[in-house]
């Protein structure tokens, strides 16, 4: 086996000449990639070749025996322990090199250079490795029917994503999310369907000719019902909550429930239209805190439910009314009292005087 693969090694190598040309290599994520590099049949044991990715980035050097890990330093943090040569082909003038464990980063363009010939010789490989990691389908109901969510992380290259039906038909989904991280691509897909059946969620990499896909069937139950709107109106007892189902099948059973998960005392009014119901249900409440309107469709395991808070006016405001009228009379009769105060203490005053003035002339 380990002839056979020298072999193989031997005459891809031989295939890539240093002569300015340039080849493709495609490799899955955490396979030994091998880029061929060769000067023909010449032996390069004791000269100099360099090989560099997207023309800046050190990979491996070998100059007459020395070489990166031996003698020789510079080399990319992201290449250390990962590169190696072949030095039982160098006489046979193989200058490949082999990527262990390749990874999504290690994607681009790389050059095979013999700097001190003349001419410089050199070849480029483009390497491409690609993870292709399969969809996640999750799924959740909405008013509008069945959300699809599809997620495919850390791939590389870029996939395209697509819904289709059952019958390979193209579904339309909003804008696909994208993200990237040192090469390697997440993308979020969703899609509403309004019909039961089987969905495929397809993630494509034309680049590398590679297709995977996730299959999931649903259930959209087409008379659930809908979430629950929750109206709230002020009363002189406290304040009215008012909960309303529409167009519900089968007919749901509408509770409120306080924070504690108590139902609370309701009548609820339904209608029923072909089919269909209807259904309004009205509570009072006297205190502050969260309320829930649950509707519940048990013969298709169905829920659906909405909160509200609300604050409840503490106490009557009578006491105080009255407090504020008491008061008011109070200061009333006390300023009554002082202005009939002063107003008799000013008569007594003159009556004094007059009596005074009177005596004072009989006198004389």
């Amino acid at each position: 086996m380990a002839l056979l693969l020298r072999a193989c090694l031997c005459l891809f190598a031989v295939l890539v000449f240093v002569d300015g040309s340039e080849t493709k290599l495609i490799v899955r994520e955490d396979e030994d990639a091998i880029l061929p590099c060769s000067l023909g049949a010449a032996d390069i044991s004791s000269r100099v070749f360099d090989w560099k990715k997207d023309g800046r980035v050190e990979v491996f050097i070998y100059d007459d025996g020395r070489y990166y890990g031996k003698g020789l330093s510079g080399q990319h943090e992201q290449f250390r322990g990962r590169v190696f040569h072949f030095p039982e082909q160098l006489k046979g003038g193989n200058a490949s090199i082999v990527i262990r464990k390749s990874k999504p980063a290690d994607s681009g363009t790389y050059a095979c250079i013999f700097p001190h010939e003349q001419p410089e010789r050199r070849a480029h490989v483009e390497l491409i490795v690609g993870a292709s990691p399969r969809p996640i389908i999750t799924a959740n109901e909405t008013s509008d029917g069945m959300l699809l969510l599809c997620e495919v992380n850390s791939a590389s290259p870029e996939p395209v994503l697509e819904w289709r039906n059952s019958s390979g038909n193209i579904l339309p989904a909003e804008k696909p999310q994208v993200s990237e991280k040192n090469g390697s691509y997440s993308v979020v897909l969703q899609t509403t369907v309004t019909k039961s059946g089987r969905y495929r969620c397809v993630s494509t990499q034309q680049k590398i000719h590679h297709q995977v896909y996730t299959e999931t069937h649903v259930n959209v139950h087409e008379g659930a019902a809908p979430k629950p709107v929750i109206a709230v109106k002020e009363t002189k007892d406290g304040l009215l909550l008012q909960c309303e189902v529409y167009s519900a099948s089968p007919k749901p059973e509408v509770v409120f429930r306080d924070s504690s998960g108590n139902i609370l005392a309701a009548e609820p009014q339904v209608t029923e239209r072909g089919g269909s119901y209807d259904v309004i249900l009205e509570t009072t409440v006297t205190k502050s805190g969260d309320y829930q309107c649950v509707a519940t469709q048990k013969e298709i395991n169905h829920q659906r439910s909405t909160e509200t808070r609300v604050n409840v006016p503490s106490g009557d405001s009578t006491p105080w009314i009255v407090l504020v009228g008491v008061l008011v009379v109070v200061l009333v009769f006390v300023a009554v009292g002082a202005v009939g105060a002063v107003w008799f203490h000013i008569k007594k005053k003159k009556t004094l005087k007059k009596k005074y003035e009177e005596t004072t002339a009989t006198g004389a």
